[in-house]
């Protein structure tokens, strides 16, 4: 439903250009002979894994930036410590559930977040559950792909 990426495949299947897993930031932290992807360079998690290479004789790799998007299929595992929706929300970096959409609501567009539906209906639409705000509140409502869009970047 999110259109198709650069390797001619809808987005959200194609292991390189869909988005992180829950839990997962955009861009992270490896070493380079590491097999985790971390959400944070000082992950306890990380450090005891160099530790534990140290003490058995081996060398550490360097602890380097990463995207999540640059990583082929199966390449690293998310850390089971730093990269969850918990670890996010303490630290204040979990994004609101959803994807940022507009909404058409009462003919006017507003900003909302969208999570759709697993798979279409029997006539064939999309269907998503929305949030946005109307008058101040924030109401969360089922809308079909018509009164749905991409938000603008």
């Amino acid at each position: 439903m999110d259109g198709e990426c650069k390797h001619l495949l809808p987005a959200d299947q194609c292991a390189y250009c869909k988005p992180p897993p829950a839990g997962v930031l955009p861009r992270g932290w490896r070493t380079t002979g590491g097999s985790a992807y971390h959400n944070d360079d000082r992950c306890e998690w990380l450090r005891k894994g160099q530790e534990h290479v140290r003490r058995r004789g081996g060398e550490t790799g360097a602890v380097v930036p990463v995207r999540w998007a640059d990583l082929g299929p199966e390449k690293l595992q998310p850390c089971g410590h730093c990269c969850s929706e918990r670890w996010l929300r303490v630290r204040g970096k979990a994004n609101p559930p959803g994807k940022p959409c507009l909404v058409r609501d009462y003919g006017q567009w507003v900003p909302g977040t969208l999570t759709w539906e697993k798979h279409p209906r029997a006539d064939g639409s999309w269907w998503a559950s929305v949030r946005f705000a109307r008058s101040g509140e924030v109401v969360t409502e089922e809308r079909s792909q018509r009164d749905l869009r991409p938000r603008p970047a």
